[in-house]
């Protein structure tokens, strides 16, 4: 329930078999967790579940005794092993009703797709008596919410998009208004930045009197640490956010050497900033990430402003033919090497005309590594209009981490000489107007 400072708790119920035995991951609660503290809300319990009845009224029982939100996700398919809304009667005390404008848009939404609708998909307009149905035009299966005493409840389909659009549409407006008519705040705050190039224990020591200062003023710090990257997040309630803001300058100002994001982006999305807020544009050639830069930044919106395209040069073949490698090159110093990098670079931004461009070689592995060359060599070039610079990386040996490393290292590097470029010109433009 709501503690005495008046927060806000929530508990996130996942039911699945699939979930349980890895099947699939459970990318709903990550994405709950992250909208549920923007709000300042308070997740206190998430957990999984199998499809059962037993185990569904057991978790139900236990989260509405803790949490005053409790969110469902999964069992609303048409199929018979979906038990959630029969069970969410069960415990409410009521009865399933159909409801006529619901079954229209079902049938509307099947006819859209050229599909036969079943009774089985006309009956998810059968939903329990007591609760109000909350909208889901990306799908069939409405979601629901419960008033119920001390609390709400939400059941929402498991299918990720349509679980976010109920949330973003539904739930978190419903909750902001019920919230706003009871006078009720949100007092949990939280403020991050984004470091790269050094790890937990060197951030820690650096910073060892700070976290002693920031815990008497009840402000908190957690280290979230991934691959060659660490977020730092502050984080406060009540009376003590109002320290937020300079506990987050004082942490910018002692680790400034690996700050990649003062407002706590992705570097991705701190090097899309940098280039839409500059009017720049961006080219990427990818040897061994294998066109997986490119897929990173156009996974955000908006990335046509500044991202032309890329080229994926696999074989040496292609090097030389669709970006201007040297065969003298390659053969004096192989693929993976400082010189084809930055060729690479030079011909991504000359070819498609950008103001950057990227080149990425390497060793990806688990194979393919010599005594000079072992498994996480990766050379990542960047040319720009003040010239081009080559950084020589020895990741490890697990593929998977070595790309997910070259790609974020690729955007860090993009990142610094575009922020190179910017200050070089504020400090001209500096220089003209005193010279006036």
């Amino acid at each position: 329930m709501a503690g005495s400072s008046g927060r806000l708790e929530v508990e996130v119920v996942s039911i699945g078999d699939e979930l349980l035995i890895g099947q699939t991951v459970n990318t709903n609660a990550a994405w709950m967790g992250r909208a549920l503290e923007a709000e300042g809300w308070h997740v206190g319990r998430c957990q999984v579940i199998p499809d059962t009845r037993e185990a569904i009224l057991e978790a139900l029982r236990g989260a509405e005794a803790r949490a005053e939100l409790v969110l469902l996700t999964g069992g609303l398919g048409p199929t018979r092993d979906d038990i959630t809304k029969h069970v969410l009667c069960e415990h409410n005390g009521t009865e399933l009703v159909r409801h006529p404008d619901i079954e229209d848009r079902i049938v509307a939404w099947f006819g859209r797709r050229g599909r036969e609708v079943l009774q089985v998909n006309r009956d998810q307009a059968l939903l329990p008596a007591s609760c109000t149905a909350l909208d889901n035009p990306l799908g069939t299966a409405s979601g629901m919410w419960f008033d119920r005493e001390g609390g709400v409840t939400v059941s929402m389909p498991g299918v990720p998009y349509e679980m976010e659009h109920i949330m973003i549409h539904g739930v978190i407006p419903g909750m902001r208004n019920r919230l706003a008519k009871a006078g009720r705040q949100p007092e949990r705050e939280h403020r991050s930045i984004l470091t790269m190039g050094t790890g937990e224990s060197q951030l820690a020591a650096r910073i060892e009197d700070l976290e002693t200062r920031w815990a008497g003023e009840g402000i908190k710090l957690a280290y979230l640490p991934s691959p060659g990257s660490v977020r730092l997040r502050l984080t406060a309630e009540g009376a003590a956010t109002a320290g937020l803001d300079v506990a987050r300058g004082d942490l910018v100002d002692r680790l400034t050497e690996w700050v990649v994001s003062e407002e706590g982006r992705t570097v991705e999305q701190e090097l899309a900033h940098l280039m839409t807020s500059q009017g720049w544009t961006f080219a990427v050639a990818e040897s061994c990430t294998g066109g997986g830069l490119g897929a990173a930044l156009v996974a955000a919106p908006g990335a046509s402003a500044y991202f032309l395209g890329g080229v994926q040069a696999y074989a040496n073949s292609a090097k030389v033919e669709l970006l201007g490698v040297s065969e003298g090159d390659l053969a004096a110093h192989g693929a993976v090497s400082e010189p084809v990098a930055r060729a690479m670079a030079e011909g991504a931004r000359s070819r498609l005309g950008a103001d950057f461009g990227v080149g990425i070689t390497g060793i990806a592995g688990p194979d393919g590594g010599t005594a000079e060359k072992p498994v996480g060599t990766v050379f990542i070039a960047c040319a720009g209009p003040e010239g081009t610079r080559c950084v020589g990386h020895r990741f490890g040996r697990d593929r998977a981490r070595n790309l997910g490393m070259t790609i974020r290292s690729a955007c860090a590097l993009a990142l610094d000489e575009g922020r190179s470029l910017r200050a070089d010109a504020a400090s001209a433009s500096q220089g003209v107007a005193d010279s006036h």
